[in-house]
């Protein structure tokens, strides 16, 4: 565990009690803080050494800090009452990952970012340098909480996805390599707009130790753009193209498509850099498994297999999604996001028809119209037993692919929920499939 010390004795509010905030409160207990809690769902924890009531009875006049789980907003659109008095009170508004990383941990300190990929991105890191034989802790955003990592000491690695709510309340970060990949439209209202969202990515590279050396790709312009005002300032920046990647890529089912081409170059800059030989990066690339969700294959059938790329929240991953595979059954939908289809419109030449759910179907609809067969199904059941009854009719079959290109959260708890379930109808279909053929 990444226990803070500097915290002793110190009192400290943590707002929110999901897998970051039962971290923050157990490594806050350990370092010998007073503690006090709060969620808008859980009411009663098994954590020791904690007081957890409403918010309005914390002692504000005593808080030293505020600890606030990712998902709750501090800013805009409007900060959580919780955050609007901690503002009010001047108390510091931290992260998780800040109190980790108060920790002062020795392992050098490799943190990723970006609209896409991050998570990808970190655990083919993380996977390169197990398989090296190096000490390795990954974590953060993906997996497990930066506060319950080990210290992996100073010949080893701590290797941190870091997403844009965490950039804006972890002031400690100092990265020895910052990996942005890509920056697109997503979560603008949490940023106040574009400009917030690509000022809180640009924090990464902006906090980077003086020594350290910054990794970005070329997929869009607004990484392009800031690639360049950072090498005005005279910061070691490194950029990666698709035509960068280890050549081992071109056997991975995990990692397909273009998109995975620059995260795996973005991954085998950050391992060169540090010594690691490209002979060692192409046998772990060999081994890497896909993350769930995330270009998951989850079942198949003959001709037909099933993808889950539930991670797929916006209109730019799901293009990606798209241009990795051929004879695609799409299906699509959720909540939308501010960019909606339009990144996708120049990505449908494979989609033989979409099959649209949730809250955008009929938006989505209207953006296909003409341009790609839709048929409205309105949940994820119904989308993928239709999807598979006609690819089981085609003669070539194809790839039922979910990339939703929206949230899920009109439908499903997390983008997680959503890809059990279709991971888990997509077994069920070919079960039966296979029941059907030894019958």
């Amino acid at each position: 565990m990444l226990r803070a010390n500097t915290m002793k004795e110190q009192t400290v509010g943590v707002l929110g009690l999901g897998l970051s905030g039962r971290a923050a409160l157990t490594a806050l207990a350990t370092a010998g803080a007073k503690t006090f809690a709060y969620d808008d769902v859980v009411s009663t924890s098994d954590l020791p050494d904690i007081t957890l009531c409403d918010w309005r009875r914390w002692p504000w006049d005593r808080l030293d800090a505020l600890v606030i789980s990712p998902g709750i907003p501090h800013h805009f659109p409007k900060p959580h009452p919780a955050a609007a008095m901690a503002i009010r009170h001047g108390i510091e508004i931290i992260s998780e990952v800040e109190l980790a990383l108060r920790a002062k941990p020795n392992a050098r300190l490799i943190a990723v970012s970006g609209t896409n990929g991050k998570s990808t991105t970190t655990a083919l890191i993380g996977h390169c340098l197990k398989e090296a034989g190096i000490a390795v802790a990954v974590g953060g955003n993906i997996g497990t909480p930066a506060c319950a990592l080990d210290d992996p000491g100073e010949d080893g690695f701590i290797v941190l996805e870091i997403s844009s709510y965490q950039l804006e309340t972890t002031p400690s970060l100092a990265a020895d390599v910052a990996v942005l990949l890509n920056i697109s439209p997503d979560h603008l209202d949490r940023h106040g707009g574009m400009e917030g969202y690509s000022a809180a990515k640009a924090r990464l590279i902006d906090q980077m130790k003086p020594s350290g050396i910054a990794i970005t790709g070329t997929a869009d312009a607004h990484i392009r753009r800031l690639s360049a005002q950072f090498r005005q300032k005279g910061t070691r920046v490194i950029t990666v193209t698709a035509e960068d990647a280890p050549q081992a890529l071109q056997q991975s089912v995990s990692l397909a498509g273009a998109h995975n081409a620059e995260n795996a170059a973005a991954a085998a800059a950050t391992l060169l850099h540090f010594g690691i030989d490209m002979t060692e990066i192409d046998r772990a690339i060999r081994s890497f498994q896909s993350l769930p969700h995330r270009l998951q294959p989850v079942a198949d059938c003959g001709k037909i297999r099933f993808v889950n790329d539930s991670k797929a929240t916006n209109g730019v991953a799901a293009a990606k999604a798209l241009g990795a595979f051929r004879d695609i059954y799409w299906i699509a939908g959720g909540l939308a996001k501010e960019d909606g289809l339009q990144p996708v419109m120049p990505c449908l030449s494979a989609v033989k028809k979409a099959y649209l759910i949730g809250s955008a179907a009929n938006q989505f609809a209207a953006s296909l119209k003409d341009i790609c067969p839709a048929a409205i199904c309105g949940d994820l059941d119904t989308a993928t037993r239709t999807a598979f009854q006609d690819a089981s009719a085609a003669a070539e079959g194809g790839t039922i692919l979910l990339a939703p290109a929206a949230a899920s959260f009109d439908q499903f708890k997390n983008f997680g929920v959503r890809g059990e379930a279709f991971a888990d109808l997509a077994r069920e279909l070919c079960a039966t499939v296979r029941g059907h053929e030894h019958a």
